[in-house]
């Protein structure tokens, strides 16, 4: 799951690959709460699974962990 977030940050949202790490926050990656949100519908496409709970401040390692929780009692 994290490497998913971590490619849809880079493609989709133009983020520079070497600063998308696990323990960055999306606010640290200058991301806004529209973007965020955007995020999330783009996983939630993919996966099946709304994870409301995550907002700017959210490690990425965090985010990809509550992901592959909500989706794995699919």
């Amino acid at each position: 799951m994290y490497e998913m977030l971590a490619t849809l940050l880079t493609e989709e949202f133009g983020i520079e690959a070497d600063t998308v790490r696990p323990e960055t926050t999306f606010r640290a990656l200058e991301l806004d709460s529209l973007s965020l949100t955007e995020l999330a519908v783009i996983v939630t496409e993919r996966t099946g699974r709304l994870v409301d709970d995550i907002d700017l401040d959210t490690p990425l390692h965090a985010a990809a962990e509550r992901y592959a929780t909500a989706t794995a009692s699919l």
